[in-house]
C-alpha cells in the first residue's frame, strides 16, 4: 500500500512539473523558455502562458531552447 501512495504522489508531483511558465509567439504559435534568446527578442507578440496552454493553442517548443 504504501509503494501505490508514493508513486500516487512521484507522477502528481512528476505532472505538475512539467506545465511552466514560457513565452508564447500568438503569430507564429511557438513557445520559448525565459531564458531564451529568442524570448527577449519577441516583444509585440509574446505573451507570458504556462507550458500546457501553449500545446492547447496548437504551440510548438522552440528548436533552439525545447520550450
Amino acid at each position: 500500500m504504501k509503494k501505490i501512495l508514493v508513486c500516487l504522489v512521484c507522477v502528481f508531483i512528476g505532472s505538475s512539473a512539467i506545465a511552466h511558465s514560457v513565452a508564447y509567439n500568438t503569430n507564429s504559435h511557438i513557445y520559448h523558455k525565459h531564458s531564451c534568446e529568442w524570448a527577449h527578442k519577441c516583444t509585440r507578440n509574446c505573451i507570458n502562458i504556462d507550458s500546457t496552454e501553449a500545446k492547447k493553442r496548437g504551440g510548438r517548443p522552440c528548436r533552439v531552447c525545447g520550450g
